[in-house]
């Protein structure tokens, strides 16, 4: 059970889950407690527990009063493009470089203790927003405003136009933006609205995260949009935002480049930035 600690992560602190280990039935039971997270199969008997030694009293108090936050209606009054260096793990595992997630205007809230990633318009006109939580345990993982998401693409220009790659989230749109046209739809449903944007371009490529609802969400997608343009899944072990630029230029079928441009920057294989002048 290789993922459970992820799925323990998600769970409120003092919840279990029970989950399928080893047959057809839940037999096994994920835990997160003061202690840390544990998993035990009633079956196999397999067990494990990450202990998490630094949660004092106070930490555990703050947690929960992060969690207890209401999901935010506008951007937080203190949005800041300074994000807090511990915090920028998430985006540098994605390979988001320093100049790629100022240009796309992500930024921190401290009084949320989240990234903020905002979805600007075409005029520039601030859309929506997400805020994703940085610290174990702080749940949900996203808090976004309550608005109608059906009208809404993250877009990643490019220029070449003549096929767009549909992604689920916006890290994963930002890393394959780096290589041809991309946009994100915000989760795996495309609707009409989207969809009519989409239908635009020559070729549609759905490369959405390789789980159930991914692969579901792109044959739909696929499925909704074939009567008026070419279409096609991409499919990848892992999300495109957790995968080299190599990888992605690979499945997306481009020829490999030791360097390319990207937002003014000269983007190498290795991951190494530098800045144009």
């Amino acid at each position: 059970m290789t993922k459970w600690l992820e799925i323990a992560e998600e769970l409120p602190l003092g919840t279990k889950t029970r989950v399928t280990c080893c047959g057809k039935n839940r037999d096994a039971v994920i835990s997160n407690d003061k202690q840390g997270y544990s998993v035990h199969c009633f079956k196999c008997g397999y067990s494990d527990r990450h202990t998490v030694h630094n949660r004092t009293l106070e930490q555990l108090r703050c947690l929960e009063e992060l969690n207890r936050q209401p999901d935010p209606v506008e951007i937080p009054e203190d949005f800041t493009s300074v994000i807090p260096v511990q915090h920028r793990t998430w985006l540098y595992k994605a390979g988001i470089t320093h100049a790629e997630y100022l240009q796309a205007g992500i930024g921190w809230s401290d009084h949320l203790q989240r990234i903020i990633i905002p979805l600007y318009g075409d005029s520039g006109e601030l859309l929506y927003f997400q805020c994703r939580a940085v610290h174990k345990g702080q749940l949900p993982k996203y808090k976004n405003p309550p608005v109608e998401k059906a009208t809404l693409l993250y877009k990643v220009n490019h220029p070449d136009y003549s096929r767009v790659v549909v992604t689920e989230d916006i890290l994963s749109a930002l890393k394959v933006g780096r290589h041809t046209h991309a946009v994100s739809i915000l989760g795996t449903k495309t609707s009409d609205e989207q969809a009519a944007y989409l239908s635009e371009f020559k070729l549609v490529s759905y490369w959405l995260d390789p789980d159930k609802a991914g692969l579901e969400g792109a044959r739909k997608g696929c499925k909704q949009l074939s009567l008026v343009t070419n279409t096609e899944v991409l499919h990848s072990s892992k999300d495109p935002k957790n995968l080299s630029d190599r990888v992605i230029r690979k499945i997306l079928g481009l020829p490999t480049m030791e360097t390319y441009t990207y937002h003014g920057c000269v983007i190498t294989q290795n991951n190494e930035t530098q800045e144009l002048l």
